[in-house]
């Protein structure tokens, strides 16, 4: 059966969890739903092997929302080769056509619960709260990964809603020697954008076995912003510890600099450094590569200053449009390569319409499937405008 260890999430896919707006235990929901339950389930009417497409397709009486390219999960079906997970290939209003890495499974699917959900990033939690709004989660295989643990408090905690600078964070830490929910070591702590307040509201994360990357609306400017956990390809043979993160700019959800509310020349800078190079504002490693205690910072090495800039579009001698297709560098504090930021394209330049947009085999990439995003690569939106990052959703990333 095929395995599909890279999956993009989007906030317009069947069933997706909204990112909230002034409630607490929005964004948990959303990411345990995202990393491991997966979410959207719905039942099929009817399944059969489309020999003309070469795919099989599902069809749902009452419509669907389930987007192309993205991977479902299908259960409770006979003949068993419909069941388990499947890139979704084409859809219509009422149909899914998916394909299945062993061909035509020889009859129509029957079952008296055959279903439909958008499958999950396939990471654990391993404790929680009873609301759920406080877990901890990791990578299901952490001899590939290490032993850094994702620890999200997305609960109404004294000082996660601005009073009067109306920001809405979540805590969010790295931590190991975990007990239970309330008890382990912490090795970094900062804040996430926990609602999507005076925004549109829609949200992208596309990760890994071992990496996420969370796109989220927020803010009056309402644009997107990168976050992330996870482990980095490291160098270092037996590296434990090169699990990243980039974060909020603050832990004070009341800054007067960073009002949510605000879309103007002042108190704006509610976004993040994300999409810069040569910068180590809101990031942090658990710990350095000779991996004693203490988290570090790192920052990206491109060619040029940020994603999605650097050439003209189209480049006027070939009318091309360049991407660059190596793996972009994690520099470690004191100048050192711990590693390269998986699943990554880089574009050279920036195309306003291509964003939230799927692109397969362009000529420098081909057989892979990516999806560019326009994202806010700066804190400041009023002086930084939104340049356009890539994701390959084929993989594998590592």
């Amino acid at each position: 059966m095929a395995e599909y260890k890279v999956k993009w999430f989007a906030s317009e896919m069947q069933g997706a969890p909204s990112l909230g707006d002034t409630a607490d235990g929005a964004l948990a929901a959303l990411l345990k739903a995202v990393l491991v339950t997966g979410f959207g389930t719905l039942t099929i009417n009817a399944l059969s092997f489309d020999a003309a497409k070469g795919w099989a397709v599902a069809t749902f009486s009452g419509g669907h929302a389930y987007q192309q390219d993205s991977v479902v999960q299908v259960d409770g079906v006979s003949p068993a080769a419909y069941n388990g997970e499947h890139r979704v290939m084409q859809v219509s209003s009422t149909q899914v056509w998916f394909e299945l890495d062993a061909g035509d499974p020889g009859a129509p699917g029957n079952g008296a619960a055959m279903t439909m959900k958008v499958a999950p990033l396939g990471w654990t939690i391993t404790h929680e709260s009873g609301d759920g709004k406080v877990f901890i989660v990791r990578p299901t295989n952490v001899s590939e990964s290490g032993n850094v643990s994702l620890r999200i408090d997305n609960s109404a905690f004294s000082g996660w809603a601005g009073a009067t600078y109306r920001a809405y964070l979540a805590k969010v830490a790295m931590v190991e020697d975990v007990v239970d929910i309330n008890t382990y070591t912490t090795i970094f702590e900062h804040r996430w954008p926990a609602t999507k307040r005076y925004s549109s509201g829609r949200w992208d994360l596309i990760g890994d076995s071992q990496l996420f990357y969370f796109l989220p609306y927020y803010g009056a400017y309402n644009r997107q912003a990168l976050y992330l956990f996870g482990y980095m390809r490291s160098v270092r043979p037996g590296d434990r510890y090169h699990a990243l993160l980039v974060h909020y700019p603050t832990t004070n959800a009341d800054e007067s600099g960073r009002r949510w509310d605000v879309a103007s020349s002042s108190y704006f800078a509610y976004y993040n450094h994300g999409g810069l190079f040569d910068t180590s504002s809101h990031r942090a490693i658990a710990r350095p590569y000779h991996q004693l205690f203490g988290a570090t910072s790192w920052f990206l090495k491109g060619l040029f200053g940020r994603f999605g800039s650097g050439l003209s579009v189209p480049n006027g001698p070939d009318n091309g449009f360049y991407v660059s297709t190596d793996p972009i560098m994690v520099v470690e504090s004191g100048n050192h390569l711990r590693g390269y930021l998986p699943g990554i394209i880089c574009p050279y330049g920036t195309v306003a319409g291509w964003d939230r947009k799927n692109f397969k085999n362009l000529p420098a990439l081909p057989g892979k499937l990516i999806r560019f995003i326009n994202m806010q690569p700066h804190e400041d939106p009023f002086n930084n405008g939104q340049v356009l990052m890539g994701f390959d959703l084929t993989g594998p990333w590592r």
